[in-house]
């Protein structure tokens, strides 16, 4: 008969007898794995099964299991040493060039391993750059503290990931609009286009850059609350480096919400990419003559923001276009309509 082990009761185990096992004085944690161990060895020896059990992964559970010693239960606590090997590999440069790099880096934290290797170059030493990165790690005063932390800063720069309501897409004009990016080649040259589509009436804005940035989003976000007739309420974008940063300060600066799509998700934000689509397959195609050149392209953009939100007539609007829907909905609201 079989029966469950608890963290809260350490019952009798099979594999070894009790005395020995409080004789080895073991913390809570190291009785939980030998737990795990015990369970394995009583149930057909079977780790998938094991782990299923306990709710572990199988790299957990085979690195407890090959440390485990019936002769030194010891083993099943957790081991604070360092795993620094005691003796490092002696470097095969000759000092002189070692000092050379020293000297080099210890009066310029600036200069990289790039800068050095050419300054050694001009002096005809040839010397690798993972020598030179050897030689600046052994050393804790070669080491840029300041840029260390300029990069730490950077990267603990975190926004909170929180997803919008399915509910906020037919509420009302401007209640989320979603945003997104695709890219495209023009005549050899990379472009990206950044679109963004009302939920509830599919007016629709996009605009084209040379380079996929937050800048780039802050600049293209602000076009957007331009253009917009209507105010915007909450933006829905993916999780691109893009719209972090300066796009997200943005969109906090306006005091609205800034939802984020689920990871391999592109569903979520389905009517934005519906419109990537829509501009490829309807416009940007039949553009032959299109040049590679930014201000080209974005007279074509304007030229398709006309077509797509007073001339395009959509089947979810009931075969309306965007800014007449717009318009009778401001009218129904008592608002002051738009002209077309």
């Amino acid at each position: 008969m079989s029966y469950r082990y608890t963290d809260a009761v350490m019952r009798h185990y099979n594999i070894l007898p009790v005395p020995v096992i409080q004789a080895a004085s073991l913390s809570k944690e190291a009785l939980r794995r030998l737990t795990w161990i015990d369970w394995y060895f009583t149930h057909g020896e079977n780790a998938e099964k094991t782990c299923r059990h306990f709710g572990i992964s199988k790299s957990v559970f085979y690195r407890w299991f090959n440390r485990f010693d019936k002769r030194n239960l010891r083993t099943l606590e957790f081991d604070t040493k360092t795993r620094r090997p005691h003796h490092l590999r002696e470097m095969t440069t000759p000092l002189w060039i070692q000092k050379k790099i020293y000297d080099i880096r210890i009066t310029d934290l600036e200069k990289s391993k790039y800068e050095i290797q050419a300054e050694l170059k001009a002096e005809g030493i040839i010397v690798g750059r993972k020598c030179i990165q050897k030689v600046i790690n052994r050393n804790s005063e070669l080491r840029n503290l300041q840029h260390l932390k300029r990069v730490r800063k950077y990267h603990n720069y975190k926004i909170a990931r929180v997803k919008a309501a399915i509910e906020l897409r037919e509420k009302e004009l401007g209640s989320l609009v979603q945003v997104d990016t695709k890219y495209f080649y023009v005549l050899g040259k990379k472009f990206y286009i950044f679109s963004a589509i009302d939920c509830k009436s599919r007016y629709a804005f996009i605009y084209c850059y040379r380079c996929i940035s937050s800048s780039s989003g802050k600049d293209f976000i602000r076009r957007v609350r331009e253009y917009f007739p209507f105010p915007i309420q909450a933006i829905n974008t993916d999780n691109g480096s893009e719209y972090l940063l300066n796009f997200h300060k943005e969109i906090k600066s306006w005091g609205i919400p800034h939802y984020f799509t689920d990871p391999h998700c592109p569903k979520q934000n389905g009517r934005v990419e519906r419109l990537h689509q829509t501009a490829e397959y309807e416009y940007f195609n039949y553009q032959y003559d299109l040049l590679d050149d930014l201000d080209e392209i974005n007279r074509h953009c304007v030229l398709f923001n006309e077509k797509y939100n007073t001339k395009r007539f959509h089947r979810s609007l009931g075969y309306k276009r965007p800014a007449e829907y717009v318009r009778i909905l401001q009218e129904e609201k008592g608002g002051q309509p738009f002209s077309i």
